[in-house]
Parts: structure tokens; C-alpha cells; sequence
């Protein structure tokens, strides 16, 4: 089970807001919390996401070999 860790205040807030509701904090938390969109937690959802941008093909120049911070900034002080 994941572990979070809260400050006291907002432990008491979510206790007191699973308790109004007859809920375990548990509960209450996975009715605030939607479940993965495949289920699966992040992992997958990121490699997803992954495939995706890979899929893009955006036709953009490359920038400089000596493309520096300086470059960026050079217009302000």
C-alpha cells in the first residue's frame, strides 16, 4: 500500500471529511482519487504517452551546435 505523508492539519481535515461521510480515510481518498485510465498506475500511462510523441512528426529546424544560455538572454539584463 502507498504510503503519503500529510501534515497534521490536513490529516485532521481528510479524517473529519471521511468521517462526515461514514467513510474510512482510505475510502475517501479513492473516491477523490479517478484509478489510472488503463488501471495500471503511471508506468504504463507514461509509456503511452511516449508512444504518442514518438508517433509525432514535427519537420523543425535543429538548433546550433553553439546554441547557449547566452542566446536565450541575450535580450534582457
Amino acid at each position: 500500500m502507498p504510503y503519503i505523508e500529510l501534515d497534521n492539519q490536513t490529516a485532521n481535515n481528510l479524517t473529519a471529511q471521511a468521517k462526515s461521510r461514514g467513510l474510512t480515510v482510505a475510502e475517501y481518498l479513492s473516491r477523490l482519487v479517478p484509478p489510472a485510465p488503463n488501471g495500471h498506475g503511471d508506468a504504463p500511462f507514461a509509456d503511452e504517452l511516449d508512444a504518442e510523441l514518438d508517433e509525432l512528426v514535427l519537420d523543425l529546424p535543429t538548433l546550433p551546435a553553439d546554441f547557449s544560455r547566452a542566446d536565450i538572454y541575450d535580450e534582457h539584463d
